[in-house]
């Protein structure tokens, strides 16, 4: 039986919420409750910032420490096999599997990348240097050093860090390499040129749009045997399809590598979007904004892995699809990877290069 305790989840304020007051930036972090009840907790000091007690209208700045204690509840699964690229007195590197959060929020709160490396290692300081969706995999960077967490976050947020993300696309963009130079906002903010049902949504020419720039290249395209497969229309998948020379009941799939230059929201997953090539298995921003929307009516529920009494690893936990959107996304999480980062080290400053490999469920399309 599920025993509730109090929990305490600390969340540090970085760029792109910096300005905003302490209720907003909670509303927009955990949305699990609106922004009355998040006034409600602020007042009634279930939440400090800086271990001290404040104000809803508290403006916030760049490094505040945002702690919150709750009590706990059952959370959906997520992996635990989490593999470690490269670990020192100053770094620990990690290659996040998809479906985990890295931070608490939404229906995460114990279930997250830094709770369950932080119970590892209970008496390091473990501070995520950078932020991975909680679909996307690959390399993620944690602090282990106040020096690191300081070196890491400049470099972060100077753009120093080379990143190169891989994608599987539907179809093959045209050209096959190129940049994309196109500003991205919010799809439903005021002056968006782009409607949406979708809240978070992001989109070329959104509300409030800012520059984004991605360099991409396509590495190989390969045509996959699929049975029964009804994925997206794509335009660049059905041109590709007008043209096949292979046989019925097989589908180009590309391997893109990305380079973000600007860090937006989303910005690969939506450029790829643009370039009409969308990434196989993302529900945010398939064509069919249903999708989504049955998605989240449905929850992030993952199936259950197994008991654990195994030597061997336990299997990965999968969301639970309906018969028709396994037809249609392929795979249960959106295939991005951060493939790499290089960087300086913080204390020694050497450049350092650290790969990923890619997750398993990869292997029929790599």
């Amino acid at each position: 039986m599920f025993e509730p305790e109090k929990i305490a989840f600390k969340s540090f304020v970085g760029n792109r919420l910096q300005g905003k007051s302490l209720v907003d930036f909670l509303a927009d972090r955990f949305t699990y409750f609106d922004r009355e009840i998040w006034a409600e907790k602020i007042r009634a000091t279930d939440v400090l910032v800086n271990n001290e007690t404040s104000l809803p209208g508290r403006v916030l700045v760049a490094k505040d420490e945002v702690q919150y204690t709750a009590m706990s509840r059952p959370e959906p699964s997520v992996p635990t096999n989490i593999s470690v690229l490269f670990e020192d007195e100053d770094l620990l590197i990690v290659n996040k599997p998809p479906h985990l959060p890295v931070h608490p929020g939404g229906r995460y709160l114990r279930n997250t990348l830094i709770n369950l490396l932080k119970a590892k290692r209970p008496k390091s300081l473990l501070i995520l240097a950078h932020r991975l969706d909680r679909e996307t995999s690959g390399v993620c960077v944690l602090s282990k050093t106040q020096l690191a967490k300081d070196r890491m976050y400049w470099q972060f947020f100077n753009g120093e860090v080379d990143k190169t993300y891989w994608a599987l696309t539907w179809g093959k963009p045209s050209p096959p390499s190129g940049l994309v130079d196109a500003a991205i906002g919010l799809a439903n903010a005021p002056g968006s040129k782009v409607k949406s049902r979708i809240r978070t949504k992001q989109a070329v020419g959104g509300g409030e749009s800012k520059s984004a720039r991605t360099k991409y290249h396509t590495l190989k395209t390969k045509w996959v045997r699929g049975s029964g497969w009804q994925p997206p229309e794509w335009p660049r998948l059905e041109e590709l399809m007008t043209k096949r020379s292979h046989g019925e009941g097989t589908f180009p799939i590309s391997l893109i590598e990305c380079k973000p230059i600007t860090g937006r929201t989303n910005q690969i997953r939506v450029h790829l979007a643009h370039l009409g090539c969308g990434i196989v298995g993302d529900k945010l921003y398939d064509p069919d904004e249903g999708v989504f929307i049955e998605m989240c009516e449905t929850g992030p529920r993952l199936d259950k892995v197994g008991s654990g009494k195994s030597k061997r690893p336990a299997p990965e936990p999968t969301f639970s699809l309906s018969p028709a959107l396994k037809l249609r996304l392929v795979l249960d999480a959106h295939a991005l990877h951060a493939k790499s980062l290089e960087f300086r080290h913080p204390r020694t400053g050497k450049r350092m290069r650290i790969d990923a490999p890619v997750p398993k469920s990869w292997q029929a399309f790599v």
